[in-house]
């Protein structure tokens, strides 16, 4: 039996419980980095949108017109940059309307966040910002 090759049976279950317990404890690190790694990316939509925000709202100061209003800003945001950042991100409105501009946003259907936005003055641009 010395010229025997193979392995045991004992090695075999050792290689088993080894897989099992890696098993065990990366796939659930891997489920959660995914889910952290797609927050991520609403914070960065969060941060594309404040941008936007502040190009619009230089525009609407460098214009002739001038600053009147933050609605004036949105106007300016819609027609501009815009919201729409891309295939990946959807975005729900709630009550578009004066002074009360929030919604939901969505990245690749999977998690989502509801952002609230602050109205612009003719000191400082409005700014979006996660609830959390």
């Amino acid at each position: 039996m010395n010229n025997c090759k193979g392995f045991t049976l004992i090695e075999l279950i050792a290689t088993l419980v080894i897989f099992s317990v890696l098993a065990a404890i990366l796939i659930p690190r891997y489920m959660d980095a995914e889910t952290a790694s797609k927050y991520r990316a609403i914070d960065m939509g969060v941060s594309e949108m404040n941008g936007r925000e502040t190009l619009s709202w230089a525009l609407v100061k460098l214009s002739n017109e001038g600053y009147r209003d933050d609605d004036q800003v949105w106007a300016q945001l819609l027609a501009g940059p815009g919201i729409n950042l891309g295939p990946d991100y959807d975005w729900e409105l709630d009550t578009p309307g004066p002074g009360n501009k929030k919604g939901t946003l969505r990245f690749k259907r999977d998690v989502f966040s509801p952002l609230n936005r602050n109205l612009s003055t003719i000191e400082t641009p409005a700014r979006w910002r996660r609830n959390l």
